[in-house]
């Protein structure tokens, strides 16, 4: 072995060594600073991958709804298709799309992703969280009351 093959060697194992020696450092000089990991957490909890669900990604399937970027307003009950996003190979965009929706009058909320189906029923006062990958799906939603019902769309995370 001649001394251009050897190089590439050794720095992958000093490398390798400078990782164990951190690793070890951290784990046995931590501390255990809870406070301080608080605090250092708490600046990435507003950080998010998701991109907002808004108006312009759904569109009617069937019944009585319209939305906006703020509400949706149902008469009896519809079905909404929540297109597909992203894109090409080295798309690096938002995996998913959320919003939460707050209802106010009762509600049964459907979604279908990705072959799935999952129903919750929400009354006034509560959320409903939703979630859509790439590939979109579809959003029901059912009033439990005779006529119109109203649902706010707020972001996911508040």
């Amino acid at each position: 072995m001649n001394k251009e093959n050897r190089t590439p060697i050794l720095v992958v194992i000093a490398c390798g060594v400078i990782a164990v020696l951190v690793l070890v450092f951290g784990v046995s000089c931590g501390g255990g600073n809870d406070d301080a990991a608080a605090d250092w957490q708490g600046s990435f909890s507003g950080t998010s991958v998701a991109a907002k669900l808004t108006a312009a990604d759904l569109s009617l399937q069937s019944g009585s709804c319209s939305a906006s970027d703020t509400q949706l307003v149902v008469t009896g009950a519809c079905v909404l298709n929540v297109k597909e996003f992203g894109g090409g190979l080295f798309d690096f965009g938002p995996p998913t799309k959320r919003a939460r929706l707050a209802p106010q009058q009762p509600v049964t909320v459907a979604l279908f992703v990705q072959g799935t189906r999952a129903e919750q029923a929400a009354d006034p006062g509560e959320t409903v969280d939703i979630t859509f990958g790439t590939a979109g799906g579809q959003l029901g939603i059912a009033c439990r009351v005779i006529g119109a019902c109203v649902l706010q769309i707020h972001d996911a995370g508040g």
